[in-house]
Formats: C-alpha cells, sequence, structure tokens
C-alpha cells in the first residue's frame, strides 16, 4: 500500500513539473510577443523583416548603454559601502 502510495506522489510530482515547465514556456512566450508588439507600437514598425533591421543597427549602442548603466551601478555600490564603513569607523 505505501509503495503505491509512493509511487503516485511520484506521479503527480512529475505531472505538477510538468505543467510548471508548460507554463514557464507560455509565460516567456507571451512576454515576448508583448516586448515585440510594444517596439513595433513604439518605432512604428509594421514588418518584421525592418524591425529586425532596427534592432540589428542598435544592438552596439544598447550594448554599450548596459554596460555604462551597469558600471555606474557597480560604482554606486562602492560609494555606499565605502560611506558605509567611513560611517562605521
Amino acid at each position: 500500500m505505501t509503495k503505491q502510495n509512493t509511487k503516485e506522489q511520484i506521479t503527480n510530482i512529475e505531472e505538477q513539473i510538468k505543467r510548471l515547465k508548460d507554463k514557464q514556456k507560455r509565460i516567456l512566450t507571451n512576454s515576448q510577443k508583448e516586448i515585440g508588439k510594444y517596439l513595433m507600437d513604439t518605432w512604428g514598425v509594421e514588418g518584421i523583416k525592418e524591425a529586425k533591421v532596427l534592432i540589428d543597427s542598435l544592438r552596439d549602442q544598447v550594448k554599450s548603454y548596459r554596460e555604462a548603466a551597469s558600471s555606474d551601478e557597480e560604482h554606486n555600490k562602492t560609494d555606499f559601502n565605502t560611506s558605509l564603513s567611513n560611517s562605521v569607523d
């Protein structure tokens, strides 16, 4: 009796994992669609090919912007930690 119950529990957990993976996939797909729609609406782009060309042309600028933002964030964390350690002294 216990073995059957354990087997059922394992099966139920496996089914739950499958449902959660499916849900995760749906959420990711919906997020990507929403982002794509937002970009196309915001930029006034009507075709997929045109959107891809614009995205490709802006890729380096976005990469530079993200690196600068990340660097600023790290700099701010360092300043904050320094000010904390100085206030403790």
